[in-house]
C-alpha cells in the first residue's frame, strides 16, 4: 500500500462510526464500580490519616535520621514529602468524584439519554486518571530518591511554565523572592542543561523510565509484575490521547452512532452507557492497583530512609494495613465461589437460592442451566457440588456449611450444644489437616 491506499482506508473508517455494542453485563459492572469506588474512597481516608501521622512524626527531630535532622541538607524534605503526598490525595480524590457508580434514579425510557456518555464525560474521567497516574508516578519517583537536584529540576521546570502566565494575584501569593532568586538561576542555564547541572539533574525523564525506575527499586520483577508495568504505561497513553484531543479519542467519543436502548431489572440504559462504564471499572481498578503495588510500597521506603525504626514502626504497620485492606478488596471480587446443594434439587422446577459473598441474593432458575452460575451483583462465578441424600452439612476449614435443599436447620437455629458438636468437629478436621 502507498500513502494514498492508508489514507483512503483511515478517511473511511473515520469518518462514519460504526454502530455502538454493548458487551459486558451492565448490572455487574455497576455493581462491581460501586465495591471498588467505595474501596478507593476507604483507602483515601485511611491514607489522609497515615500522611496526618507521618507529618507529626516528621516534626519531631528526634525521630528522624541525621541527615534529615534540623541545620543538615536533607532537612528540607521534611517539609516536601507531607506536601507532595497531600497533592497526590487531590489527584486521587478527583478520580474518585469521575468514577462514582452511575445515579439511575427515575431513569425510564422517555429520559434515558441522560445516561448517554459522550466527548465530555469521557475526557473527564480519562484525563483525571491521566492526572493521577502521572502525579503519584512522579511523586512517588521523588519520594525514593529523596535527591536535592532531582526535585530541584521538577519543581523548577513546574515553576517555569507556571509563571509564564500566571496572574498578578496568583505570582503575589506564590513567588516570592527565595522562588524568583531559584527561578532567575535557572533560566540562566542552557536548555540542554536542565536536565544535568550544578543545581538540577534528571536522570530518568520519560514517564517510562521512571515506571521502570520505580518497579525495579521495589523489586516487582515477576511476570504478572511485568504485565502490571506494561498496562500502567499502556494507560498513560491511551489517557494521554484523551487529554490531548487526539483524533481517535474525539471521533470515538463525540459521535454516537446509532443506540438501542436496552433494558435491566433497574430500568434502560444505552450502549454508550455500558462501554463508559466498563472503561471506568478497568481503570478505578487499575488505580487501586497501582496505589497497593507502588504507590504505598514508595511511601514505604521513603519513610525507612526518613525515620529511625523505633518511631517509623507504626506508620510502616499503618501502611501494610492500607495494602492488605486494598488487597483484600481487589481479591474477593470476581471470584470463583462453591456451593453445595442437594443433588434432588438440580434439575427440578423449584429455584436454587445462591448468596454470594458480596451480599446479593442470585436466583438460580429452573432449568438451572450452567451459564447462569456467576453473581448478578459482583460478576464472581459459580461452582455446584451437587451431594446426594439429604447431607445436613459439610464441615469445612471455614467451619460447618449447610447443603442448600437439606433439611437440617440453619445454623444459628441449632441449639448451643449442637452448635458446640459441630465447631467440635471443624477444629478436628483443621487439625487433621495441619498434621498432614
Amino acid at each position: 500500500m502507498n500513502e494514498i491506499d492508508i489514507l483512503k482506508k483511515l478517511a473511511s473508517n473515520l469518518t462514519e462510526r460504526k454502530s455502538v455494542a454493548a458487551l459486558s453485563n451492565y448490572e455487574v459492572l455497576c455493581n462491581n464500580i460501586s465495591f471498588s469506588h467505595d474501596l478507593l474512597e476507604k483507602g483515601i481516608s485511611y491514607l489522609k490519616h497515615i500522611v496526618s501521622a507521618l507529618k507529626c512524626t516528621l516534626n519531631k527531630n528526634d525521630s528522624l535520621r541525621l541527615e534529615y535532622q534540623n541545620g543538615n541538607d536533607l532537612n528540607s524534605f521534611i517539609a516536601l514529602v507531607p506536601s507532595l503526598l497531600s497533592n497526590d490525595l487531590e489527584a486521587i480524590n478527583k478520580l474518585s468524584l469521575h468514577t462514582k457508580p452511575d445515579n439511575r434514579d427515575d431513569i425510564d425510557v422517555n429520559n434515558v439519554g441522560r445516561l448517554h456518555r459522550g466527548f465530555v464525560e469521557y475526557n473527564n474521567l480519562v484525563t483525571a486518571k491521566r492526572q493521577l497516574v502521572d502525579s503519584l508516578v512522579t511523586d512517588a519517583y521523588q519520594i525514593q530518591l529523596l535527591d536535592p537536584k532531582e526535585f530541584n529540576y521538577h519543581a523548577l521546570l513546574s515553576l517555569n511554565s507556571f509563571e509564564r502566565y500566571a496572574t498578578k494575584s496568583i505570582r503575589q501569593g506564590l513567588f516570592n523572592d527565595d522562588i524568583e532568586d531559584a527561578l532567575t538561576e535557572f533560566r540562566n542555564l542552557s536548555f540542554r542543561d536542565w536536565r544535568n547541572s550544578a543545581i538540577t539533574r534528571c536522570q530518568h525523564v520519560s514517564f517510562a523510565n521512571k515506571v521502570d525506575y520505580l518497579f525495579s527499586e521495589l523489586s516487582l520483577n515477576t511476570p504478572e509484575s511485568d504485565d502490571f508495568r506494561d498496562e500502567i504505561k499502556n494507560l498513560f497513553k491511551f489517557s494521554s490521547e484523551f487529554t490531548h484531543i487526539g483524533y481517535i479519542s474525539t471521533f470515538f467519543t463525540s459521535q454516537s452512532g446509532s443506540q438501542p436502548v436496552f433494558g435491566s431489572d433497574k430500568g434502560p440504559y444505552l450502549p454508550s452507557t455500558e462501554n463508559f462504564s466498563e472503561l471506568k471499572y478497568q481503570i478505578i481498578e487499575s488505580c487501586i492497583n497501582f496505589i497497593l503495588k507502588v504507590y504505598v510500597p514508595s511511601i514505604k521506603l521513603c519513610v525507612n530512609k526518613m525515620v529511625l525504626d523505633d518511631f517509623s514502626e507504626p506508620i510502616i504497620g499503618s501502611l501494610d494495613n492500607l495494602i492488605s485492606m486494598l488487597e483484600h478488596g481487589i481479591q474477593t471480587r470476581n471470584n470463583n465461589y462453591y456451593f453445595f446443594v442437594c443433588s434432588s434439587l438440580i434439575g427440578s422446577k423449584n429455584t436454587i437460592e445462591l448468596p454470594c459473598i458480596c451480599g446479593h441474593i442470585n436466583h438460580w432458575n429452573p432449568p438451572h442451566d450452567n451459564a447462569d452460575l456467576f453473581c448478578m451483583g459482583c460478576g464472581s462465578s459459580y461452582n455446584i457440588m451437587a451431594m446426594d441424600g439429604d447431607p445436613g452439612y459439610i464441615i469445612t476449614s471455614n467451619g460447618p456449611v449447610k447443603v442448600i435443599g437439606s433439611t437440617a436447620p440453619d445454623f444459628q437455629d441449632l441449639s448451643f450444644e449442637e452448635q458446640q458438636e459441630l465447631m467440635q468437629k471443624v477444629a478436628e478436621c483443621n487439625a487433621g489437616a495441619n498434621s498432614n
